[in-house]
């Protein structure tokens, strides 16, 4: 692994944890998909700290996934590139669940 590769790696996990960080703590949501277009009628209608916390949650796994299919990538290690893919499969497919099974959670 070469030092760009490294340093690529870690900038692009770094890079996306520290932004899940500042969505948990609700700084940072106009840079999400979707949440400027809303109408403050629509937006209103969610509970915005919960909805932070489960997007802060994902970004922050999705981060560490990303960490690691570069790092197997960059290695040619399998088996670390196919765990960093599922780890942020995971991740998504969990960020559009939970509100769809919870949705007095995440709903007002």
């Amino acid at each position: 692994m070469s030092i760009l590769e490294m340093i690529l790696t870690l900038l692009i996990s770094w890079g996306a944890v520290l932004w899940g960080v500042n969505i948990y703590h609700q700084k940072g949501t106009w840079f999400l998909a979707g949440w400027n277009t809303m109408r403050e009628e629509e937006k209103a209608s969610y509970n915005e700290e919960e909805m932070c916390h489960l997007f802060g949650r994902c970004v922050i796994f999705c981060g560490v996934g990303a960490f690691l299919l570069l790092y197997g990538s960059f290695n040619q290690n399998d088996y670390i590139l196919c765990s960093g893919i599922g780890v942020v499969a995971i991740a998504v497919i969990l960020s559009i669940l939970l509100p769809k099974i919870n949705p007095g959670k995440y709903r007002k």
